[in-house]
């Protein structure tokens, strides 16, 4: 599938005939592969003997992108599988900062092994390579790159937008995007992760997706990806660096106050053994989510729960 789709947009010529020759498969075949594909949110037109590729919004362009984000490296893959697996298989090659971008990933993934639904060339898909001093603690990271991603938005005039712990970003308690972060063993005496974050710019036709979920393209009709892009992984990094010499501080647990979508709300937070209801009252030093209880405050680490509007 992931060949087909290159061939589609790598300039090939487009016949069926050349398309089949290439694929090594027939035209039944390819067809076949098509109504797959289609069933998976992409968009194909037939046009007489010749196949096209219909993107949802205008493809990225590696070389933009990679002026804009020196003196990070950018990899730009049309397709992929998971572009946190990239930089897992290439990890030995990359710098503090370096990123993958794709504009169809077939196997990606969400927080506890969530598949996250990817039509082509509709979201910003993009994962990157960072690393800490494994003397600071970690907790709180993924929330501090969710407030990251909001900021990111209202420093493009784009607001409404807000958190919900630990790290999702929701618009109307519907969701935006998504963050993955995962610790890599690299023997090189630092803490090294690779961060993955979806968000959904225009899904298209309505998706098989099973949660309430947004996309930009909803509120800014004229969204521009590599513009978010550019300004999220600034903004990012920004924080990252002020998490790694400030911790959570009390500005950045204010701001999280700003834009907190259950902040002063009724909710349930649900473990393996119980659900426990309080009242939101936003995150502490550590990340810890705060939940003012009928037997006062209590804090939750995000690995451990989940949080749900009552």
């Amino acid at each position: 599938m992931a060949k087909l789709i290159e061939l589609l947009i790598g300039g090939v010529e487009n016949s069926l005939e050349n398309l089949t020759a290439l694929l090594g498969c027939n035209k039944a075949e390819l067809l076949n592969e098509v109504a797959q594909l289609e069933q998976q949110g992409l968009c194909f037109e037939l046009e007489g003997d010749h196949l096209y590729l219909v993107p949802e919004l205008p493809l990225l362009n590696e070389q933009r992108l990679a002026q804009a984000l020196q003196p990070y490296h950018v990899t730009l893959k049309p397709v992929i599988s998971s572009t946190n697996q990239y930089l897992l298989d290439n990890i030995e090659t990359l710098q503090k900062g370096d990123l993958c971008l794709a504009e169809y990933q077939s196997a990606g993934r969400g927080r506890r092994g969530r598949q996250w639904i990817s039509p082509f060339a509709g979201q910003i898909i993009l994962s990157f390579y960072w690393q800490l001093d494994p003397s600071k603690p970690l907790d709180g990271l993924s929330s501090v790159i969710g407030l990251a991603i909001v900021q990111s938005l209202v420093e493009l005039d784009m607001y409404g937008f807000q958190v919900k712990w630990p790290n999702d970003i929701l618009v109307n308690d519907r969701k935006l995007a998504g963050i993955l972060v995962e610790i890599i063993n690299r023997p090189n005496g630092k803490l090294n992760l690779v961060i993955g974050i979806g968000m959904n710019v225009s899904l298209g036709q309505e998706k098989h997706i099973d949660q309430p979920w947004a996309e930009l393209s909803e509120f800014f009709p004229n969204i521009d990806r590599e513009q978010v892009i550019i300004q999220m992984v600034k903004t990012i990094y920004r924080y990252l660096s002020h998490f790694e010499q400030h911790g959570i501080d009390a500005e950045m647990q204010q701001q999280w106050l700003e834009h907190d979508a259950y902040f002063g709300t009724e909710v349930n937070v649900i473990t393996e053994k119980s659900v426990i209801s309080g009242i939101d009252q936003g995150i502490n030093s550590s990340g810890h989510l705060c939940l003012m209880t009928q037997d006062g405050v209590r804090y939750f680490n995000a690995g451990e729960v989940s949080l749900r509007k009552k």
